[in-house]
């Protein structure tokens, strides 16, 4: 039996607001002029990064057909955290595989809801960016 290993990486979280140049770190003070600053921190997965990465290793199923062909590499999935920790307008940023490609979508739309990012306090939409690797074993040849 073949080990399928998958990974994700998560990459650019970006709020939605008007602050374009927004910093990239899981919890930071942001300058907002007059020497106001405004504390901030990026949604998260329940139990964090690694919760995760359990999650996706648990749950990512490779697609037969991919697989027997030995297609891997990595799919970019854009969604929304929303200020209720919902995901939503998931879709593919760059894709692999068509059966690829819909595996990290279905495994995106059944996630358990985030705890929402904010901003000042308030609870804010994200644009999440989140890389999902599907990889076979190096093949072992004989000499």
């Amino acid at each position: 039996m073949k080990l399928v290993l998958i990974t994700a990486t998560i990459l650019l979280p970006v709020a939605i607001y008007a602050q374009s140049d927004s910093p990239k770190a899981s919890n930071q003070h942001v300058k907002a002029g007059f020497g106001v600053t405004i504390s901030q921190s990026e949604p998260q997965f329940p139990g964090g990064e690694e919760s995760l990465n359990n999650y996706l290793t648990e749950n990512l199923k490779y697609p037969r057909g991919p697989k027997l062909d030995g297609i891997q590499g990595r799919v970019y999935v854009g969604f929304l955290v929303d200020k209720t920790g919902k995901i939503s307008r998931e879709r593919v940023l760059n894709g692999v595989n068509d059966e690829l490609d819909a595996e990290a979508i279905r495994v995106v739309r059944s996630m358990p809801d985030w705890k929402p990012g904010t901003r000042a306090g308030e609870t804010i939409d994200v644009q999440y960016i989140l890389a999902i690797d599907f990889v076979l074993p190096p093949k072992i040849t004989e000499e």
